[in-house]
């Protein structure tokens, strides 16, 4: 039995992923700890001295037993990712039960689209008809239609801006609905890239050219020489489309237009005002829109005017049936479909899930970590260690943290009734089940200009990671991170629970107080007067500068890292990891000599203290593929996961004395970077 326990965890999958599994029984609470250590140590290579390298230490077996492959899913493994595998188990478990052991008509909803799933089958001919008819609606595509495809009749701009308005789906323009930077009591619309930046190794691009093949042969009807041509067209398209632009430029660069002013610097290229009216209705058109990136548009907009309009139709109208199109084998079919019913259904699987193993005394336990965390920044804003920042920013900044506040997103006040009980779903009709799901949020869209910011949007893929909002001054943690027995549990000593969720708590906390969320005060406010005053602002700046540097000369797959402006994620990970193990010092001091005694793990030769660092470094334990490694060092805003512990620990002398790092040695930086 233990060596079953300890595979599972090694693996990543608890045991607790079987719903029928009871772990409550005290011989359960027993093994528990045990295959918990287990999955420690089978993760760790203890071949490499924590002081020369500590990720490789922590994280040197994560490889043997979750590698990277070249396949979409599997090009990067990681630790939260069985959490999302976890919760969808749940939800298998949920969507397989009875009809009758369901509570509501929303869940009945959830289990007929399922199931609508679990039947589709690509070789029906119902289905391809289906299928044909999505498209059909906006267009022919060349594609299938061949020479007598009418290009005369085809706009690339306005057929895009009626898809859109019909199932909210933008294709070579993303037109969003969200916050007003401006006023955040608003919400208005943002235009820019639909999507993030597509990077492509060239095995990835050939494995996706051949499926692309495939699947127009398959779900179309065309022939395999004429497939295999178009799939290498649309790839090349969308290559020259979505890479030509840097995403940190795009991330970076928001400029504010209004409607007149894009119409000007474009109207060679489109008629942005019959767009958003096409999109949203004229009465919706407003004076002003926000552009992402208008580089993107610079180089977007020409590239579609010189493009054939047969590639543009087939480009679109293919991507348009994309959510339609039936994945996986016989296999796997019933997971693919779970995957797709939290796409649709989004925030609703991780209400109705998370209420069904809630524990109010784990809310309370995050909320009282919490509470320990900003108690600690706290202490070190009122403190002489943060003597950089001047006593009246000092003051601004307590006053922030003390409002910042923090939200379980169980999502127990939305009102989903409102959101898919209008929506029809067939059992036997998973083309329109979908097309139904589409058009209900591209509805809700619209009616968001009308709506107090943050409505929620209901295909949001669940999220496994606490997110600070800078406009509502709050941190959201989702409930699939709060699945028991993962990263932290009652029979796990205490050091894993500030390792982790303190951690991920004070990471995002100290995003209030850097970069973006440096301009916004505790109000969630934007003021026309920065509250940095100059010496603060100018000393942050030189703080900032020593991360840049230190984080610059570390090389990723053959590849340094930028030299990026922008630090905010590292400063994150350093104060936050700081903040964590100083929380969990607080609490350690407070205990008994016997309680602290529970603080190790049998089995695992190492203290309390060094329990809490190899949680820290287990919590970014990853294998990614090589071909995706420089896409990671040039796109990806965190620092690759090695340097997530590597970085921040080197920087720590609570580590360094805890693991006894001679000076000078890798793991124990001489010049040591920080901001908080």
């Amino acid at each position: 039995m233990i060596s079953r326990l300890w595979w599972l965890f090694i693996i990543q999958v608890p045991i607790l992923a079987l719903p029928t599994d009871d772990l409550t029984t005290e011989y359960a609470k027993r093994i528990i700890p045990s295959a918990k250590m287990g999955a420690m140590k089978g993760l760790m290579n203890r071949k490499v001295a924590p002081c020369d390298n500590f990720f490789e230490y922590a994280c040197g077996n994560w490889h043997r037993h979750n590698p990277a492959e070249v396949l979409p899913k599997t090009r990067w493994t990681d630790t939260f990712k069985p959490l999302s595998d976890v919760f969808n188990r749940r939800l298998l478990h949920l969507l397989g039960s009875k009809s009758s052991e369901l509570t509501s008509e929303l869940e009945l909803k959830m289990q007929r689209f399922f199931l609508s799933c679990t039947t589709a089958n690509q070789d029906d001919l119902l289905y391809k008809s289906a299928l044909k008819n999505v498209y059909r609606e906006f267009s022919e595509m060349p594609a299938v239609a061949g020479a007598q495809w009418d290009s005369s009749a085809f706009n690339w701009w306005r057929t895009e801006a009626r898809i859109h308005r019909k199932y909210g789906k933008g294709l070579i323009l993303g037109v969003n609905i969200i916050d007003d930077a401006s006023d955040p009591s608003k919400n208005t619309i943002y235009l820019g890239r639909p999507g993030p930046a597509l990077t492509k190794s060239p095995e990835f691009n050939n494995f996706m050219e051949a499926k692309t093949s495939k699947d127009l042969e398959n779900y179309l009807g065309v022939g395999a020489k004429e497939a295999r041509n178009l799939a290498k067209n649309l790839h090349s398209f969308e290559n020259r489309l979505f890479e030509e632009v840097s995403p940190h430029l795009i991330d970076n660069s928001v400029s504010l237009f209004t409607m007149a002013e894009l119409e000007e610097k474009y109207i060679s290229y489109l008629n942005f005002t019959e767009y958003i009216g096409l999109i949203f209705g004229e009465e919706n058109i407003p004076e002003k829109i926000y552009v992402y990136g208008d580089e993107f548009l610079d180089k977007t907009l020409p590239l579609m005017k010189s493009t054939p309009s047969d590639t543009q139709a087939n480009y679109i109208l293919w991507n348009l049936l994309e959510p339609y199109l039936v994945e996986g084998n016989d296999k796997d079919h019933s997971k693919w479909c779970v995957d797709q019913t939290t796409r649709y259904f989004g925030q609703l699987t991780e209400h109705v899930v998370y209420n069904r193993y809630r524990s109010p005394k784990a809310e309370a336990d995050v909320f009282s970590v919490w509470e320990e965390i900003r108690g600690v920044f706290r202490e070190n804003l009122r403190g002489d260690k943060l003597d950089w920042i001047s006593n009246a920013t000092r003051q601004v900044a307590i006053e922030k943290l003390d409002r910042m506040t923090l939200k379980i997103n169980s999502y127990d006040t939305e009102n989903f009734e409102k959101l898919f009980g209008p929506v029809e779903i067939d059992r036997h009709n998973y083309v329109a089940n979908i097309q139904h799901l589409l058009s209900a949020k591209a509805i809700g869209t619209v009616e968001k200009f009308r709506l107090a910011r943050n409505s929620i949007d209901v295909t949001n893929i669940p999220s496994v990671m606490p997110v600070y909002n800078v406009q509502e001054n709050r941190i959201t943690i989702p409930v699939v991170l709060l699945q028991p027995h993962f990263f932290w549990g009652d029979e796990y000593p205490e050091a894993l629970k500030y390792a982790t969720l303190g951690f991920l708590l004070a990471h995002e906390m100290v995003h209030g107080f850097e970069g973006a969320g440096r301009s916004y005060d505790a109000s969630g406010h934007s003021p026309a007067v920065d509250w940095w005053d100059n010496k603060s602002r100018n000393e942050f700046k030189d703080r900032k500068r020593c991360l840049r540097a230190q984080y610059h000369a570390y090389k990723y797959g053959g590849y340094e890292l930028p030299e990026k402006e922008d630090q905010s994620e590292n400063i994150a990970d350093n104060a936050g990891v700081k903040f964590a193990y100083i929380a969990y010092e607080k609490w350690l001091s407070l205990q008994t000599e016997e309680r602290k005694q529970r603080e190790t793990m049998k089995g695992l030769d190492l203290s309390s203290r060094q329990i809490f660092f190899l949680g820290y470094g287990q919590l970014w334990c990853d294998d990614v593929h090589p071909n995706l490694k420089s896409t990671v060092v040039k796109f990806y805003n965190h620092a690759p996961s090695m340097y997530r512990v590597i970085g921040p620990l080197s920087n720590f002398q609570e580590f360094s004395r805890v693991f006894s790092c001679p000076r000078d040695s890798p793991m124990n930086r001489k010049h040591k970077c920080g901001v908080y």
